[in-house]
């Protein structure tokens, strides 16, 4: 996804692109973009947090802001996330289980499932074994929400815009 931004007051950007060179130019864009992409992961990082139940911390682990030749780009990483980042309670003894929220204002048991040494399973079939663990989403899947999306947009478009004035003003004046 890219951000694009439109310049109403063409007039005042003339006049500060004027005494301004080609490389100074590029590293505005660079250091707007860069400020612009760490606002829209968190941006998309407070939306994510109304909708699921993990940590910010361990979204924003996944999420890289790498710079690139012509601006700045986030990379999102990660496969699914074992049950425990989210919010879950483990209730013991008969009627026990473990109880999973992964999205905000939803709470369910998971049927035939344990804790054991601090990771969450559950039971295959009828028997004992096998089992496996426990997992939510993953992160990547989270942040292609079309709200999350829509939110990091807004944000990104917004700063890169206020910050590409300032930088260019920097550069011009000083």
């Amino acid at each position: 996804m890219a951000i694009v931004t439109e310049i109403e007051n063409s007039e005042a950007l003339e006049k500060m692109l004027s005494n301004l060179s080609a490389t100074n130019l590029h590293r505005a864009v660079a250091r707007a973009s860069g400020r612009a992409a760490t606002a829209a992961r968190t941006a998309g990082t407070k939306q994510l947090r109304s909708i699921y139940t993990m940590k910010a911390g361990d979204m924003k682990s996944r999420v890289s802001v790498r710079k690139e030749s012509d601006g700045t780009t986030l990379l999102i990483r990660g496969s699914v996330e074992r049950i425990e980042k989210f919010r879950t309670r483990v209730k013991r003894g008969k009627g026990g289980g473990v109880f999973a929220s992964v999205k905000r204002g939803t709470s369910s048991k998971v049927p035939r499932s344990f804790e054991a040494h601090g990771h969450m399973f559950k039971r295959d079939g009828k028997g004992r074994i096998p089992y496996r663990g426990l997992y939510g989403p993953a992160v990547p899947q989270m942040f292609g929400n079309p709200e999350v999306l829509d939110a990091m947009d807004a944000r990104g478009s917004e700063v890169f815009e206020t910050r590409l004035y300032h930088e260019i003003g920097q550069l011009t004046e000083g």
